[in-house]
Formats: structure tokens, C-alpha cells, sequence
């Protein structure tokens, strides 16, 4: 559904000047919408307008290649940055996994979920009620039937085709054969292990090494941030991901300080990431 220009217009207020043309196609791109179906990417805690802020200016650097290698220990220089990308097919999704960034190159993919102000990853839809009051899962990982469409399932996911338990069977300690209550994945967990479903499917695909990481922004304002502080962001996650190296937090504080050390060789290029951070700041004080 294409949008306004009073709404396009207040969406690059609330966007760092550089990063705005890393959007080709303001009236078409998928942005975050409230509840009433309207965006809300211009709000100064929009974690939509700080993963451009970031991941844009850096699209647009002529530096990219060798900052997205120094970032994440690299070695290739033909680095793309997809935002709000999906690819339905790879865990069978009727509605896809939405990656907030995705980096490409030729041997490399880097699933990225980026944060602000939430509180916490996304949960499971299937154990709110419908309109009729019903629930597609009771919040059990159990064989249960669904009363939307009468599949016997332990997860109503599961009943549908979609492959999450294909992916948590190898990437994690939990077994699909056994019985959880409450299910692990019925609350912010289920953003997070979708991440991490979609890398290693999209790995396996594409032929590509890939990893991916969650990136926030380090305040005591934000809640995501003092949850990786306590290290209890995986919430029960924790302890049960194989790769222990699966979804790490990077700061965005980290990642722009990092930019402005490497940049030594290039002052034009620095003086923009230090215009970035205190663009970022600014939004900072303002929560």
C-alpha cells in the first residue's frame, strides 16, 4: 500500500541525511506500522528509522566493503545490504521471516535483528485468541489439535508445513520429540529462533557461510539493552543454542565507536559516522 508525502516526508525527517538514499522506493517500502495500520517509522524510538540510520549510511559509504570486513573479519568487496528482506520458500512460511538487514556477498551472508526501545523479541501469534475466542495453541509444546483447522500437532506451526522444528532439532538442545511446558519458543524467544532458523536455511540454500547477530542500542533507557547487560536476552534460549556464537549482541554504540577508529585514513568519510553517532545520541535523549 503506498503511503503519503506528509508521511514519506516526517519518516526522512526522523532518517540521518546520508542513509535516506539507501530507501529506493519510499511509497512501496515495507515499513512498521502501529496497531491502526499506519507507519510509524518517524517516531524518535522507531527501531526501523535507527536500523537505517546505521545500515544506510553505511550502504551508502564508498567505504563499505572494508568497514563491513573489519566489522565482522572478512574478506570480500562485494557487499550488498538488503533491508526488510524475505525469502518465504526457505522455512515454508505462509507470512516470511522479515530479517530487518541483510548482508551479501559472494561466500557471506550476515542475518542482522536490530532493536531499540523494545522490551523484548516478537512471540508466537498462535496462542492469542481469534475474534471467536479461540486459540490455534494452548502455549504447551504437546500433541494438541488446533481448533482453527483440526490438525493434531504439538506445534501448530508444525501443522502447518512451517519447518522452525526441522531447524530447532539440529541448532538447539530442545527435541522435537519431547514435551515442553511452556512451549520455549511461545514468548520473545520465537523472534530469535526464527533468526537463527532463517540463517541456517538460508545457508544451506544459497551456499553461503552466515551468521547473524542481534544489534542494539547500549542505554538504561532501553530494555533490550539492559537485558543483554544481565545476559538474560536469550531468555530461555540461554544455554540451549549449540552454536554458542549464534545471535550475539553487538551495540550500535559499539559498531559506530569502531567505524570512527578504523576511518584513520579517511577524514571526510569519519566526520559523517561522527555526525551519525551524535545523530543517534540525540535520539537517545529524547526517549
Amino acid at each position: 500500500m503506498k503511503i503519503n508525502t506528509t508521511i514519506i516526508n516526517n519518516i526522512k525527517n526522523n532518517i540521518f541525511y546520508r542513509s535516506q538514499a539507501a530507501i529506493e522506493d519510499y511509497h512501496n517500502f515495507d515499513w512498521h506500522k502501529n496497531k491502526i495500520g499506519i507507519p510509524d517509522t518517524d517516531k524518535i524510538n522507531s527501531s526501523q528509522a535507527l536500523t537505517i540510520d546505521f545500515w544506510g549510511c553505511l550502504r551508502n559509504s564508498p567505504e563499505k566493503d572494508k568497514i563491513i570486513n573489519y566489522l565482522f573479519n572478512r574478506d570480500e568487496y562485494d557487499w550488498d545490504i538488503k533491508f526488510e528482506y524475505t525469502e518465504k520458500e526457505l522455512l515454508n512460511e505462509p507470512k516470511p521471516t522479515q530479517i530487518d538487514v541483510l548482508l551479501v556477498s559472494t561466500k557471506n551472508a550476515i542475518v542482522i535483528e536490530s532493536k531499540f526501545k523494545e522490551r523484548d523479541g516478537g512471540g508466537c501469534s498462535q496462542i492469542n485468541r481469534n475474534k471467536k475466542g479461540y486459540r490455534q495453541c494452548n502455549g504447551n509444546y504437546e500433541e494438541q489439535v488446533n481448533p482453527i483447522n483440526n490438525i493434531k500437532s504439538k506445534c501448530a506451526l508444525t501443522g502447518k508445513g512451517i519447518n522452525y522444528w526441522v531447524y530447532i532439532n539440529t541448532l538447539t538442545a530442545f527435541n522435537s520429540m519431547n514435551n515442553y511446558t511452556p512451549c520455549p519458543f511461545k514468548s520473545g524467544e520465537y523472534q530469535w529462533m526464527r533468526n537463527f532458523c532463517f540463517a541456517e536455511a538460508y545457508s544451506q540454500k544459497h551456499k553461503k557461510e552466515t551468521e547473524s547477530y542481534l544489534v542494539y542500542y547500549k542505554s538504561e533507557k532501553c530494555s533490550i539493552s539492559k537485558k543483554v547487560k544481565e545476559n538474560i536476552y536469550l531468555g530461555k534460549l540461554k544455554g540451549n543454542i549449540i552454536n554458542k556464537d549464534s545471535f550475539k549482541p553487538i551495540s550500535y554504540n559499539d559498531l559506530v565507536s569502531n567505524i570512527i577508529l578504523f576511518l584513520t585514513y579517511n577524514k571526510v568519510e569519519r566526520n559523517i559516522w561522527i555526525e551519525l553517532q551524535k545523530w543517534i545520541a540525540n535520539k537517545e535523549s529524547k526517549l
